[in-house]
């Protein structure tokens, strides 16, 4: 019994690292009007296509998840009113309020580095963020993301993030601190 849970776990933790490592895919379906190829089709109705768009999600780098975080941070969500019997008024106002950030948040997550636009001056890399690219981005994801789809990307983007090892990271390197007090005291002694 004891052996088959910690096989489990293993396994759920080899996923893991997997979909940390690989990244994770998602598609959407956007449907738009267009004019019809040639001449006469300046002048005829537009068709409606649906197509599918898909998108990555990667494991972020340290400036992407910072950008993330700050993303994060911004969002309130008062658990009080939630609980009170206008449940329903409460959502939509919240829905309201946090629907273009959530959609900023999936956009953030895909475009990953991509949102910077990197040149080379001098032997330095120059980054500079495109807004452009990360609205376009957002507006998509504002019309074509359902809630349903959206509860999965949340799920999905909180474990790609990795924040585990971030964290472990810091720990590591401040339990390495030469300003440690301890550290001081043992110098002192020796």
């Amino acid at each position: 019994m004891e052996n088959e849970k910690l096989d489990n776990l293993t396994r759920e933790q080899g996923e893991l690292r997997q979909m940390i490592n690989e990244g994770v895919t998602f598609d959407i379906e956007v449907i738009y009007r267009r004019r019809k190829p040639g001449f006469w089709g300046f002048f005829q109705k537009r068709e409606q296509v649906k197509e599918k768009k898909v998108y990555r999600i990667a494991e972020p780098t340290l400036s992407t998840l910072d950008r993330l975080s700050l993303l994060w941070l911004e969002m309130t969500i008062d658990e009080t009113k939630l609980n009170d019997d206008d449940y329903l008024a409460t959502a939509k106002q919240l829905a309201n309020k946090e629907a273009k950030k959530l959609a900023k948040v999936v956009a953030t997550a895909v475009l990953g580095e991509d949102y910077y636009d990197v040149t080379n001056k001098g032997g330095y890399f120059v980054r500079k963020p495109n807004e452009k690219r990360l609205a376009r981005l957002t507006s998509l994801f504002s019309h074509s993301v359902t809630p349903s789809q959206l509860l999965t990307l949340a799920i999905l983007i909180t474990n790609v993030s990795n924040l585990g090892d971030f964290i472990n990271s810091i720990r590591l390197m401040s339990a390495a601190r030469t300003s440690d007090p301890i550290t001081n005291l043992i110098e002192e002694q020796g």
